[in-house]
């Protein structure tokens, strides 16, 4: 008997798209599925084209929230879930027809708990290019060296993942909090490996992940806001050395500061700023700066791109942090 395997979609607002990523379940080649599509309270027409399709096949069902996000959605679906294995697929993407069948061959022959795959990326019209894939590090991947490998980078489409429910259920849920929004996913994969779970990475391509002006990862810091936040909470869990952590935090605030800056959210760049200085006690974040940030923000990231990294190099030479 083929396990169940349960897909948690959540959708809001997503007409356009939702109808090809549910078709793309209903095309796997392996059958033992259920869909949970859980509306986070749209008030587009994506409420009836998920029934559409729960009329016509009894494995996808709809279940209905009041808005409460991305996070609270998978954990709606999960908890009405049947399976002993979850997949998740938002509700703009979609999957290769053999994905499922591809990973289920992978998790018998490698027993991991985590099973994750490539995927291609595709730019729609008016959003920001991009890679067009994604940088996976593939093979088996024991969980204390997969912690540190996620804490400098998160390698894991949430998209491509199938997770035994058990070792879901020992780490999870998806945390609810507003300051992880965006990246709740990269959250838990961090707490499954925290947790144990053996991580397996297939090099091949079984995904497509859509870049649209509607996405939520459209703007820059709306990733990494909620990325910072992660990696805040988890970074001294791991074996990394004091110098990679600053260096991965320090990368984060700069990247955060320079996406602010460009959809001209001064007011929170400032905030950012100060936040940065803050924590880094270290002169990295000079009274130039600060200057700029006042009065030129603007031309921040400009003239302050060249003068942190030349601090940066002075402080590497006199601390080696």
């Amino acid at each position: 008997m083929q396990p169940l395997v349960s897909v948690i979609m959540p959708a809001y607002n997503t007409d356009k798209y939702i109808g090809d990523s549910i078709q793309s379940v209903l095309c796997q080649t392996y059958n033992n599925w259920e869909l949970l599509v859980v509306d986070d309270g749209s008030t587009d027409n994506t409420a009836a084209i998920i029934e559409s399709f729960a009329a016509k096949d009894s494995r996808v069902k709809y279940i209905f929230q009041q808005n409460g996000r991305q996070a609270k959605a998978r954990n709606t679906g999960i908890a009405r879930s049947k399976g002993t294995l979850l997949a998740f697929l938002d509700s703009d993407d979609l999957w290769m027809p053999n994905k499922i069948e591809q990973q289920m061959i992978a998790l018998s022959a490698t027993g991991a708990d985590v099973i994750y795959t490539s995927g291609l990326i595709i730019c729609e019209p008016g959003s920001t290019s991009h890679a067009t894939e994604f940088p996976i590090v593939a093979g088996t991947v024991a969980s204390k060296k997969m912690f540190d490998l996620l804490l400098l980078h998160n390698h894991i489409p949430v998209q491509s993942v199938l997770v035994r429910l058990d070792a879901f259920s020992k780490a999870g849920p998806f945390d609810e909090s507003l300051q992880y929004h965006g990246c709740e996913d990269y959250e838990l994969w961090l707490r499954l490996a925290a947790n144990g779970a053996l991580f397996h990475g297939m090099p091949e391509k079984l995904i497509t992940y859509r870049r649209h002006p509607t996405a939520t990862t459209h703007n820059n810091s709306r990733v990494l806001k909620p990325m910072l936040r992660v990696v805040q909470r988890h970074i001294d869990a791991g074996t990394l050395d004091e110098k990679s952590k600053r260096t991965r935090l320090r990368n984060l605030y700069r990247e955060l500061l320079a996406a602010l800056i460009e959809e001209d959210e001064l007011t929170e760049a400032r905030a950012v700023l100060s936040e940065l200085s803050g924590w880094d006690k270290s002169g990295i974040v000079t009274a130039l700066q600060k200057v700029l940030m006042k009065v030129a923000p603007r031309t921040f990231n400009t003239i302050s791109r060249e003068l942190l990294y030349r601090t940066e190099w002075h402080l590497t030479r006199l601390t080696g942090q």
